[in-house]
């Protein structure tokens, strides 16, 4: 339960900082778009070479809620989170490493550690587009 309370902390955390930035900054260029996808796909490509997700995660990820802690999240059931990211990370077998797709709140690829019940446990890293200034 103690878990569960703990990622649910997180999970909001994420929800929150990231419903304010996109408040922010509704919409992005094509350019930043693209930026921020290519990085993504780099990332995916040094782990699915062998580099540690959480690694990655943690010195690369913009998630708030879960970058300190290597990209995961614990306990995670349907209904949660944005429906694109569900629709991908309960897609997965564990271990897969997910192609990189793209979300209200950035670009994002997952990996899944473990399925229990309907609950899943993922590590995920997120880019979001930054604006050229």
């Amino acid at each position: 339960m103690k878990k569960l309370i703990f990622s649910f902390f997180f999970l909001l955390l994420f929800v929150i900082s990231n419903s304010q930035n996109l408040s922010q900054n509704k919409t992005y260029s094509a350019e930043a778009k693209l930026a921020a996808k290519e990085q993504t796909q780099k990332l995916r490509d040094r782990v699915v070479k062998g580099e540690k997700m959480e690694d990655i995660a943690r010195q690369y990820s913009e998630d708030p809620g879960s970058a300190m802690k290597g990209g995961l999240y614990m306990n995670v059931g349907k209904g949660v989170m944005d429906a694109e990211f569900e629709k991908v990370a309960f897609s997965l077998k564990q271990g897969q490493v997910s192609q990189v797709f793209e979300t209200v709140y950035g670009y994002h690829f997952v990996q899944m550690i473990k399925k229990h019940g309907e609950l899943v446990d993922i590590r995920h890293v997120l880019v979001i587009p930054k604006e050229q200034k």
